[in-house]
């Protein structure tokens, strides 16, 4: 782009950027963290709010006396960057300091979004943390800001954060149910709960899908799912057999929170007439969980043998997702509320795996959290209607908790609560969602 054509642009994007006010939105319950020396990068799939997370970085700034010429958000998508270089990319902040000379000894913070598009851009923005008194925050689209690729790109450099839909409490807060969550819930604030629940679990997260009918709701969740598996893998990995990707996703979608090998999804292509290798299908689920679409959890085990060949179970990243996108007209509930407890444990910054018994039971989640070191078994069962399968599944938990050593137990149900013999706690999804569960002393 011709130097003098591309300041003039730059000035009139960042104009653009101090004249508008920063928008409205919900508040997001998610930590931003900021290291001096490193850039922040938010990680998720499209449509989550990637970009309104820097907003709310930068409202928050402003809460805190920051002037908002300290500041700069650069959208690398905008039409008017078309074409932009790396070469291109250090009159960014030639021209924010030419507009604010004054800021140069001053503490400022540059957010940019989709900079993966310009090709090198890593390089441009390890120097740009380097700089003295310059933070640095960048968003893009999973196609080409994977985790793994920012970790190499970044070489330490940055701190990573994931970006999910709306939590229930999240989506509570958005449609106004409360201004802030009660500690202690009246009946009148349980059946505002109970009636905010039946929606969250039919209409999910999905920040721009709140306030639409469902009809077209429907049509942009899977106007969605379409744009991640077009951008995000058929035209990033240079797929040719479309149709086998689109018939293993919706496997996936028909399957949620089961266990899926992928033998099983290369027989079905089979039944479909279509062929794909099981390298080919491994990719596939790979590229997916890439892209945020899908979440892949494994067994827990410490033998790789054992994890290798026992099929993993997929999740997806929002249960209005799969109800946009199933083609079976009957919907089991049970695996949408266990895919809701899953998605809860990842807002809350848990790493999850199942647990196989002895005798081939199954637990649904062993639960880790790094940061607190805490171990959680969680059984999720929508109710206690059936007292065989609801035995079956307790006692599944307790075989894993004496085999593992787990004390905190948990299963998860629709609405029923009681406390069990020796400590597991049967709790509603409402009270898991809002992290109510009683500390039970031992």
């Amino acid at each position: 782009m011709e130097t003098t054509l591309l300041k003039n642009t730059l000035r009139e994007l960042f104009s653009d950027f101090y004249e508008t006010d920063l928008p409205d939105m919900t508040r997001r319950q998610i930590a931003i963290p900021e290291v001096s020396g490193c850039a922040t990068v938010v990680l998720g799939m499209r449509r989550t709010g990637k970009t309104f997370l820097l907003y709310q970085r930068m409202k928050d700034l402003l809460a805190s006396g920051v002037a908002k010429d300290r500041m700069l958000h650069v959208n690398f998508e905008d039409d008017r960057l078309l074409g932009m270089t790396l070469e291109d990319l250090r009159y960014v902040p030639d021209v924010y300091y030419q507009m604010f000379p004054e800021n140069r000894d001053k503490l400022c913070y540059f957010f940019f979004d989709e900079i993966q598009n310009i090709e090198h851009w890593e390089s441009f923005v390890r120097r740009m943390v380097d700089t003295p008194n310059v933070q640095v925050y960048l968003s893009g689209s999973s196609a080409k800001l994977l985790s793994r690729e920012v970790a190499t790109a970044m070489r330490g450099r940055s701190v990573e954060i994931e970006n999910f839909p709306l939590s229930f409490e999240e989506f509570l807060i958005h449609h106004g149910y409360f201004e802030a969550i009660p500690r202690n819930i009246s009946s009148t604030s349980r059946s505002k709960l109970q009636n905010a629940l039946e929606k969250y679990f039919t209409i999910g997260g999905m920040p721009a899908v709140q306030n639409v009918p469902d009809t077209l709701r429907a049509s942009m969740l899977q106007g969605y799912v379409n744009t991640v598996i077009y951008r995000d893998v058929i035209d990033r990995h240079g797929i040719a057999n479309s149709q086998a990707l689109k018939f293993t996703m919706q496997m996936v979608f028909n399957n949620p929170a089961r266990q899926l090998s992928v033998r099983k999804i290369v027989d079905y292509l089979k039944s479909q007439h279509l062929t794909s290798s099981r390298e080919y299908i491994a990719d596939y689920l790979d590229w997916l969980s890439d892209a945020y679409l899908l979440h892949k959890v494994g067994l827990h085990s410490e033998s790789a043998m054992k994890r290798r060949v026992n099929p993993d179970k997929y999740y997806l990243n929002d249960v209005g997702l799969v109800r946009s996108m199933r083609i079976k007209h009957a919907l089991d509930q049970g695996p949408l509320l266990e895919n809701m407890v899953y998605l809860q444990l990842r807002h809350q910054g848990f790493q999850v795996e199942y647990v196989n018994t002895s005798d081939g039971s199954e637990v649904d989640f062993i639960a880790f959290h790094p940061a607190q070191n805490d171990y959680r078994l969680i059984q999720v069962c929508f109710d206690m209607s059936d007292p065989r399968t609801f035995g079956r599944e307790v006692s599944a938990l307790r075989k894993a908790a004496d085999s593992l050593g787990i004390r905190d137990r948990y299963v998860i149900t629709w609405d029923d609560e009681t406390l069990l013999q020796g400590g597991i706690q049967v709790l509603p999804i409402w009270k898991f969602l809002l992290d109510r569960a009683e500390k039970i002393e031992r």
